[in-house]
């Protein structure tokens, strides 16, 4: 009997919780397909606006940028260095990498406060030796509210409602 109880009490306290979590997740992918040559710069800006972000809503985010070899010099591969630049200014500025595998980044405070301010974050790939390719550019921002609002969470609820009101109706027609 006593196990019953417990195994309800979390039940509705899930049932609870499940109603006051309101994080989002609000995931934008740029399509940039471009071949980057020695030298040479790509750009491209992320906007969330448009996926129902609140400015001001946001308490992190993080960037992958998925990148390829060419395969023109497979000989040259494991020497491309790739110089990625979020924003103008950034904790991230000067980020040299290889870019033979996909690269994933938090982004900085100064990324964070921009993102906040207008809902935009741009970025900046620089080849400084080789080339490669650029496939797509993925931000993936966690906000303090749910850019939707989802009934599941108050379905959830209303059925558990459901569920202790026919168990109590249950246990008086016992008595």
């Amino acid at each position: 009997m006593f196990t019953k109880f417990v195994k309800s009490v979390a039940f509705a306290a899930a049932c609870l919780f499940s109603v006051n979590s309101f994080a989002g997740l609000i995931t934008d992918v740029e399509s940039v397909n471009k071949t980057l040559d020695f030298g040479k710069s790509v750009s491209w800006t992320h906007n969330i606006l448009d996926q129902g972000f609140d400015l001001g809503s946001a308490l992190s985010a993080t960037l992958t940028i998925e990148f390829r070899d060419d395969a023109k010099d497979p000989w040259y591969a494991p020497f491309e260095l790739a110089v990625v630049r979020l924003g103008n200014f950034d904790l991230q500025d000067g980020t040299l990498l290889s870019p033979t595998a996909d690269w994933t980044g938090a982004l900085g405070i100064s990324s964070l406060v921009k993102l906040n301010a207008d809902g935009t974050l741009f970025v900046k790939v620089t080849s400084t030796l080789g080339d490669f390719v650029i496939k797509n550019s993925i931000l993936n921002v966690v906000t303090k509210d749910a850019p939707v609002k989802v009934p599941e969470s108050s379905s959830l609820v209303l059925f558990g409602l459901g569920l202790l009101g026919l168990g109590l109706m249950r246990r008086k027609a016992r008595v």
